[in-house]
């Protein structure tokens, strides 16, 4: 089966999933019978165009790695973003622009648009999901189409697939993790002796920092994606705005040596808690000690301990993550819709 996809932004995660949608397309067919061609990609800053035939992905990769225009690999796309989704010949939607804070958001329409029209969703922008998950939910369900949202929280690492299938049934009633790279990384940078600058100099040569790097160091990120976790697993109505949040930005500047001094390391922890019949949240910067789970998560690694009323306690552990892992979640989205799994 031939799905024509509609890809939304192409910085570093929309490129590092062309080059796998490159690698595995051969994979793809013979495997899974899914023979996927990117007949659209739209960009705020190298353009937007469409090939009814397929976008030449080599070439796109070649011009927006330069930052050059993308106008030479096909037919020039007049029409606002949204607009355009709702009318395109194509029968998936990937959203992939930039995180933004609050309901009103960019990628909220590129979402409303594509299942309006029919079309299946998956996306690794947090920000439409916490705000608006049951909006975006009801209108799959009642569409007949695929919402898939894996690569909104530690990347590739199966968090929701988990918790929404193979663990259907267990109640979670609490969580703690570090769900932010750049964060950890700079934490782990200057735990070793070198400084804040040092540690975010190393998150942008890897593409791990934000467009926006306010999005990681005031702590914005880990702040969505814990109201994401105790929103679309937990039933919470939370907002980030109005949750606790440490950043690493603000941070006392001997705070990490201070720790070390008492053996402990100092991590960004998101935690959500049930409070009688509401859900909580907070991200704090805080310092464990070896006996902690989450003492052990250096550099760019993430981790989510999780506490059910079927499994007591459980990590998850994702070491040393790169763009191929955010890429995977969306291509193991692709597949899933493709097998009919229209949502996790």
């Amino acid at each position: 089966m031939r799905h024509r996809i509609v890809l939304v932004g192409f910085g570093n995660v929309g490129r590092e999933f062309a080059r796998l949608l490159l690698e595995r397309r051969s994979e793809l067919v013979r495997a899974f019978g899914l023979d996927a061609s990117i007949v659209a990609i739209l960009t705020a800053r190298h353009g937007s165009v469409e090939n009814s035939r397929g976008i030449d992905l080599r070439k796109a990769l070649r011009l927006a790695d330069a930052g050059v225009s993308l106008e030479s690999c096909g037919r020039g796309i007049p029409q606002r973003s949204a607009e355009y989704i709702r009318r395109a010949r194509a029968d998936i939607v990937i959203e992939l622009t930039p995180l933004r804070i609050g309901p009103r958001q960019i990628a909220l329409d590129h979402g409303l648009a594509a299942l309006h029209a029919g079309k299946h969703l998956i996306t690794a922008n947090k920000g439409p999901v916490v705000y608006h998950y049951r909006r975006l939910r009801e209108l799959a369900r009642r569409n007949h189409v695929g919402f898939r949202y894996e690569g909104t929280v530690m990347d590739g690492a199966p968090v929701f697939n988990l918790f929404q299938e193979a663990m259907r049934g267990a109640r979670i009633e609490s969580f703690e993790g570090i769900l932010n790279s750049t964060t950890n990384l700079v934490l782990s940078e200057i735990g070793a002796g070198r400084t804040y600058a040092d540690g975010v100099d190393a998150a942008r040569r890897i593409g791990f920092l934000e467009t926006d790097p306010s999005m990681d160091l005031d702590g914005w990120d880990a702040t969505v994606k814990a109201c994401l976790l105790a929103n679309v697993l937990m039933g919470g109505r939370l907002r980030p705005e109005r949750v606790p949040r440490d950043g690493v930005s603000s941070m006392p500047v001997d705070a990490v040596r201070i720790a070390g001094t008492e053996g402990k390391r100092m991590k960004q922890v998101a935690r959500g808690w049930r409070e009688r019949r509401a859900v909580r949240a907070s991200v704090s910067l805080v310092a464990i000690g070896p006996d902690h789970p989450l003492f052990w998560v250096n550099g760019t690694s993430s981790s989510l301990v999780v506490r059910t009323d079927m499994l007591k306690e459980f990590q998850i552990v994702e070491r040393d993550p790169s763009l191929r892992q955010t890429a995977f979640a969306v291509y193991s989205d692709l597949i899933a819709i493709h097998e009919g799994r229209l949502s996790p």
